[in-house]
């Protein structure tokens, strides 16, 4: 791995994707980005990814299921999830399924810099809820 993080942003909106890989390119991460579950979950098992930002609300695999199979492969890799219209159901099993965080859509771009800087830190993360991220990195909400 060289010195930038990589992360996968995955979401179906293919504007979505492409301001937040430019977004975090201009911060300084490599992106790849992937616009479904299914590939997703493909690019996790051919890229080297640091991290995964994916939208939970997809076509075919959405994000909890394309999380569970993601976390089958390489469990110790960290996944956000965001979404506009997710369920207290499907955010509950993201989280029983290890996600970093549940976000809520459009993404708090501060929040999710705070966080990958972090990452970029440590190379580990401690894994907790959004609202336990949200202490740890000074934010009120």
């Amino acid at each position: 791995m060289g010195d930038k993080v990589k992360v996968l942003v995955v979401d179906d909106d293919q504007r979505m994707v492409k301001t937040i890989c430019d977004i975090l390119r201009i911060k300084g991460y490599e992106t790849v980005p992937a616009y479904c579950g299914e590939e997703a979950v493909e690019k996790v098992k051919v890229d080297n990814t640091d991290c995964v930002l994916m939208d939970i609300k997809m076509p075919g695999i959405d994000g909890v299921e394309a999380l569970r199979m993601i976390k089958e492969r390489v469990p110790e890799l960290p996944v956000l999830l965001m979404s506009a219209y997710a369920t207290r159901e499907q955010a509950e099993e993201a989280k029983r399924l290890g996600a970093c965080a549940v976000l809520a859509k459009p993404a708090d771009l501060q929040l999710l810099l705070s966080f990958l800087s972090l990452f970029r830190k440590e190379k580990e993360v401690l894994i907790v809820d959004a609202e336990k991220l949200r202490a740890l990195l000074g934010e009120t909400y």
